[in-house]
Protein backbone atom coordinates (compact mmCIF):
# COMPACT_ATOMS: atom_id res chain seq x y z
CA UNK A 1 0.00 0.00 0.00
CA UNK A 2 1.12 3.57 -0.79
CA UNK A 3 1.09 6.49 1.24
CA UNK A 4 -1.68 7.54 2.11
CA UNK A 5 -1.66 11.28 0.45
CA UNK A 6 -4.19 14.50 1.30
CA UNK A 7 -5.63 16.42 -1.48
CA UNK A 8 -7.05 19.54 -1.97
CA UNK A 9 -10.53 19.86 -3.97
CA UNK A 10 -8.72 21.32 -7.47
CA UNK A 11 -6.34 17.81 -7.33
CA UNK A 12 -9.67 15.55 -6.30
CA UNK A 13 -11.08 16.79 -9.18
CA UNK A 14 -8.39 15.96 -11.15
CA UNK A 15 -8.42 12.19 -10.07
CA UNK A 16 -12.48 12.27 -10.33
CA UNK A 17 -12.35 9.42 -12.65
CA UNK A 18 -10.97 7.14 -10.48
CA UNK A 19 -13.07 8.15 -7.40
CA UNK A 20 -15.91 7.38 -9.77
CA UNK A 21 -14.63 4.13 -10.44
CA UNK A 22 -13.80 2.85 -6.87
CA UNK A 23 -17.41 4.37 -5.58
CA UNK A 24 -19.10 2.14 -8.37
CA UNK A 25 -16.97 -0.58 -7.46
CA UNK A 26 -18.22 -0.11 -3.33
CA UNK A 27 -21.61 1.08 -4.04
CA UNK A 28 -23.01 -0.97 -6.63
CA UNK A 29 -23.65 -4.24 -4.36
CA UNK A 30 -25.20 -4.63 -1.44
CA UNK A 31 -25.59 -3.30 1.05
CA UNK A 32 -25.95 0.10 -0.35
CA UNK A 33 -27.10 -1.40 -3.92
CA UNK A 34 -26.89 2.26 -5.60
CA UNK A 35 -29.03 2.38 -8.51
CA UNK A 36 -27.35 2.89 -12.00
CA UNK A 37 -28.61 6.67 -11.92
CA UNK A 38 -26.95 7.09 -8.52
CA UNK A 39 -23.85 6.21 -9.60
CA UNK A 40 -23.95 7.52 -12.71
CA UNK A 41 -24.69 11.14 -11.12
CA UNK A 42 -21.95 10.80 -8.26
CA UNK A 43 -19.36 12.46 -10.61
CA UNK A 44 -21.35 15.75 -10.39
CA UNK A 45 -21.80 15.23 -6.90
CA UNK A 46 -18.30 14.64 -6.52
CA UNK A 47 -17.45 17.70 -8.71
CA UNK A 48 -19.52 20.09 -6.45
CA UNK A 49 -18.24 18.47 -3.09
CA UNK A 50 -14.85 19.81 -4.27
CA UNK A 51 -16.38 23.30 -4.41
CA UNK A 52 -17.15 23.09 -0.88
CA UNK A 53 -15.28 25.42 1.31
CA UNK A 54 -11.99 23.92 3.16
CA UNK A 55 -12.65 20.83 1.44
CA UNK A 56 -10.07 18.11 2.03
CA UNK A 57 -9.48 14.62 0.61
CA UNK A 58 -7.36 11.80 2.30
CA UNK A 59 -6.37 8.97 -0.63
CA UNK A 60 -4.56 5.36 -0.59
CA UNK A 61 -3.39 4.04 -3.75
CA UNK A 62 -1.81 0.45 -4.68
CA UNK A 63 0.58 0.27 -7.08
CA UNK A 64 -1.13 2.91 -9.01
CA UNK A 65 -4.67 2.08 -8.02
CA UNK A 66 -7.00 4.30 -5.79
CA UNK A 67 -7.48 1.88 -3.18
CA UNK A 68 -9.74 4.50 -0.85
CA UNK A 69 -10.80 7.99 -0.09
CA UNK A 70 -12.01 10.22 2.66
CA UNK A 71 -13.05 13.36 2.08
CA UNK A 72 -15.38 16.12 3.38
CA UNK A 73 -15.01 19.60 5.00
CA UNK A 74 -15.66 22.17 7.93
CA UNK A 75 -19.76 22.41 8.34
CA UNK A 76 -20.67 25.93 7.32
CA UNK A 77 -22.42 27.69 9.79
CA UNK A 78 -26.10 28.61 7.91
CA UNK A 79 -26.94 25.44 7.35
CA UNK A 80 -29.61 26.15 5.02
CA UNK A 81 -30.65 25.35 1.42
CA UNK A 82 -29.02 22.00 1.89
CA UNK A 83 -30.73 19.03 1.88
CA UNK A 84 -28.53 16.90 4.22
CA UNK A 85 -28.71 19.66 6.74
CA UNK A 86 -32.40 19.75 6.64
CA UNK A 87 -33.04 16.11 7.70
CA UNK A 88 -31.06 16.47 9.73
CA UNK A 89 -32.74 19.49 11.57
CA UNK A 90 -36.04 17.28 11.06
CA UNK A 91 -34.54 14.02 13.03
CA UNK A 92 -32.32 16.76 15.53
CA UNK A 93 -34.64 19.76 15.74
CA UNK A 94 -33.05 23.01 14.46
CA UNK A 95 -30.97 23.45 18.10
CA UNK A 96 -29.78 20.43 18.35
CA UNK A 97 -28.56 20.34 14.21
CA UNK A 98 -26.91 23.43 14.82
CA UNK A 99 -25.34 21.89 18.35
CA UNK A 100 -24.08 19.07 16.03
CA UNK A 101 -22.53 20.24 13.73
CA UNK A 102 -20.99 24.26 14.76
CA UNK A 103 -17.22 23.97 14.23
CA UNK A 104 -17.41 20.10 13.52
CA UNK A 105 -16.41 18.30 10.23
CA UNK A 106 -18.27 16.44 8.41
CA UNK A 107 -17.14 13.20 7.05
CA UNK A 108 -19.14 13.06 3.34
CA UNK A 109 -17.96 9.80 1.82
CA UNK A 110 -15.45 7.31 3.18
CA UNK A 111 -14.58 4.20 1.09
CA UNK A 112 -12.06 1.48 0.18
CA UNK A 113 -12.18 -0.90 -2.46
CA UNK A 114 -13.31 -4.39 -1.83
CA UNK A 115 -10.27 -6.23 -2.12
CA UNK A 116 -8.45 -3.41 0.46
CA UNK A 117 -11.06 -3.59 3.12
CA UNK A 118 -10.75 -5.12 6.57
CA UNK A 119 -6.74 -3.98 6.45
CA UNK A 120 -7.27 -1.01 8.48
CA UNK A 121 -7.32 1.32 5.42
CA UNK A 122 -10.68 2.70 6.12
CA UNK A 123 -9.38 3.07 9.66
CA UNK A 124 -6.29 5.40 8.55
CA UNK A 125 -8.19 7.36 6.16
CA UNK A 126 -10.80 8.49 8.70
CA UNK A 127 -7.99 8.77 11.58
CA UNK A 128 -6.33 11.37 9.06
CA UNK A 129 -9.29 13.25 7.71
CA UNK A 130 -10.98 14.30 11.66
CA UNK A 131 -7.43 14.59 13.48
CA UNK A 132 -7.18 18.09 15.05
CA UNK A 133 -10.95 18.37 15.37
CA UNK A 134 -12.75 18.51 18.59
CA UNK A 135 -15.94 17.33 16.84
CA UNK A 136 -16.59 15.00 13.67
CA UNK A 137 -19.91 13.62 12.04
CA UNK A 138 -20.91 11.43 9.02
CA UNK A 139 -23.80 9.71 8.15
CA UNK A 140 -24.22 5.81 7.38
CA UNK A 141 -26.63 2.75 7.78
CA UNK A 142 -26.01 1.57 11.62
CA UNK A 143 -26.34 -1.87 10.15
CA UNK A 144 -23.01 -1.62 8.01
CA UNK A 145 -19.74 -2.42 8.49
CA UNK A 146 -18.49 0.33 9.13
CA UNK A 147 -20.60 1.28 11.66
CA UNK A 148 -19.24 -0.98 13.72
CA UNK A 149 -15.54 0.90 12.94
CA UNK A 150 -17.20 3.88 13.83
CA UNK A 151 -18.12 2.69 17.02
CA UNK A 152 -14.46 0.97 17.77
CA UNK A 153 -12.93 4.08 17.33
CA UNK A 154 -15.20 6.30 19.54
CA UNK A 155 -18.09 7.49 17.01
CA UNK A 156 -21.65 7.49 18.80
CA UNK A 157 -24.78 7.13 17.10
CA UNK A 158 -26.60 10.09 17.53
CA UNK A 159 -29.61 10.15 15.95
CA UNK A 160 -32.02 8.22 12.74
CA UNK A 161 -32.72 10.52 9.77
CA UNK A 162 -35.96 10.52 8.57
CA UNK A 163 -37.08 7.50 5.87
CA UNK A 164 -37.20 9.60 3.12
CA UNK A 165 -33.90 10.50 3.41
CA UNK A 166 -32.14 7.13 1.38
CA UNK A 167 -35.10 5.33 0.64
CA UNK A 168 -33.33 1.88 0.29
CA UNK A 169 -31.34 1.74 3.63
CA UNK A 170 -32.41 3.53 7.04
CA UNK A 171 -29.32 6.18 7.75
CA UNK A 172 -28.36 7.44 11.25
CA UNK A 173 -26.19 10.44 12.58
CA UNK A 174 -22.38 9.11 13.90
CA UNK A 175 -21.12 11.97 16.39
CA UNK A 176 -17.38 11.97 17.50
CA UNK A 177 -16.62 14.31 20.59
CA UNK A 178 -12.72 14.23 21.57
CA UNK A 179 -13.79 16.79 24.36
CA UNK A 180 -16.01 16.25 26.79
CA UNK A 181 -19.00 18.49 26.85
CA UNK A 182 -20.10 21.00 29.49
CA UNK A 183 -22.59 20.09 31.94
CA UNK A 184 -25.45 22.32 30.10
CA UNK A 185 -24.52 20.92 26.60
CA UNK A 186 -24.63 17.07 27.49
CA UNK A 187 -28.06 17.45 29.00
CA UNK A 188 -28.90 19.66 25.97
CA UNK A 189 -28.01 16.85 23.80
CA UNK A 190 -29.81 14.13 26.03
CA UNK A 191 -33.04 16.00 24.94
CA UNK A 192 -32.44 16.14 21.45
CA UNK A 193 -30.90 12.36 21.44
CA UNK A 194 -33.90 10.09 20.73
CA UNK A 195 -31.04 7.06 20.42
Amino acid sequence: MDDVQRLDGEATLAISTEIARLYRDCYARPPWSETPAQIAAYPEKLAASTRRERFTAWVAWDSGRLAGICYGWPTPGDLSGNRVYAMLARAAGVEGAVMLTRDAFEVAELFVHPAHQRRGLGRTLLTRAVAGWDTAWLITHPGAPAARLYERLGWRRHVALPADFYPQLPMSVYVLHRTRPSAPARDARAQLDPL
